[in-house]
């Protein structure tokens, strides 16, 4: 929040000037629509599962996302973000615990923020959720559950910085701390439900 507080006067007061700048730099206005494409790294998290008594102790892993984008200012953009990865993990449950893979999956409503075009800084803010399902154990490929899937309220927070190739297209890094609200169903009181999920996004992105 204190690194959210001190980017927004810095992007709100940039970005009209990066803007100017960079409309007499191409010559034409930007793209109203952008559509892109990336990877992202996601470290290590945990998740307590109470309901199904169980821990899931995820790895390291490399994701896949896209997202769709309005502009409805300048500098400031509408649109949804999706990602999805299986990543590796160790299930602790009460028959013992199991090298396993699980899918992890995200959907965000997003609010942009730019400083314009060239060497840009980025800030975002996501609301939505993350969805854990098709829990298998490695090798023999046994399902776990819960098998029918497990989605949680999430909201996340994005900065980075970007450079715009031409005027429609650019490439964006970002690091984004994404909270997941899971739920408390046969935790103790005193067990935190929340989940941090930190990333590094590498987006190439395209104005149509």
């Amino acid at each position: 929040m204190r690194r959210l507080l001190l980017a927004l006067p810095f992007l709100l007061a940039s970005r009209d000037a990066g803007a100017q700048i960079n409309r007499g730099r191409f010559g034409i206005p930007a793209p109203s629509v952008w559509v892109s494409g990336g990877v992202s790294l996601q470290q290590a998290f945990r998740v307590a599962d109470g309901t199904t008594g169980s821990l899931w102790e995820f790895g390291s892993a490399t994701t896949y996302g896209a997202s769709i984008e309005t502009s409805v200012g300048n500098g400031l953009l509408l649109g949804a973000r999706a990602s999805t990865g299986n990543i590796p993990l160790t299930y602790s449950g009460n028959s013992g615990s199991y090298a396993a893979d699980a899918r992890v999956s995200q959907l965000f409503g997003t609010l942009r923020l730019t400083s314009g075009q060239g060497f840009h800084t980025v800030l975002e803010l996501s609301a939505g959720a993350t969805n854990y399902s098709d829990f298998k154990t490695q090798g023999s490929a046994t399902a776990l559950a819960p098998t029918n899937g497990d989605i949680d309220f999430a909201f996340a927070f994005g900065y980075g910085f970007g450079f715009s190739l031409s005027p429609r297209m650019s490439i964006d890094v970002v690091q984004d701390v994404t909270t997941s609200v899971h739920q408390k169903d046969g935790l103790s009181p005193s067990d935190d439900s929340t989940v941090r999920i930190h990333g590094t996004r590498l987006m190439a992105r395209f104005g149509l």
